[in-house]
């Protein structure tokens, strides 16, 4: 009888992703879910990232001052989501105007005040 080796189902995962050819493009997924705590609440505050395609990410921000004031950052935000990944994914990084959507903060409940006497 065949002893059958256990395999950790990342692997198997990754075997699977790469005969489908879809592995890169979950990996550039991953930029999605890390983008906030990556460029900091600042700038995730303005921004959002819209697509990769081919290596060329491309950002929605709210207006065309941040597009000028980020653009200055587009190379370290770069590298920052390619170590964080642990590939190079991202090859370019560019920005366009658009709506961003924000949450809705939670409301404060009220509190009544004390009256100085």
């Amino acid at each position: 009888m065949r002893k059958e080796r256990a395999e950790h189902i990342s692997g198997i995962l990754r075997r699977i992703l790469k005969r489908m050819h879809i592995e890169d493009r979950v990996e550039e997924a991953g930029l999605f879910q890390v983008w906030d705590d990556v460029v900091g609440s600042r700038i995730a505050r303005h921004t959002k990232p819209d697509r990769i395609i081919k290596g060329r990410l491309a950002v929605i921000a709210e207006n065309s001052s941040y597009i000028q004031e980020y653009s200055f950052l587009r190379n370290e935000i770069k590298k920052k989501l390619n170590a964080r990944l642990g590939k190079d994914i991202v090859k370019e990084v560019v920005f366009r105007t658009g709506e961003i959507k924000h949450e809705p903060r939670p409301r404060r409940p009220k509190t009544k005040r004390k009256k100085n006497k």
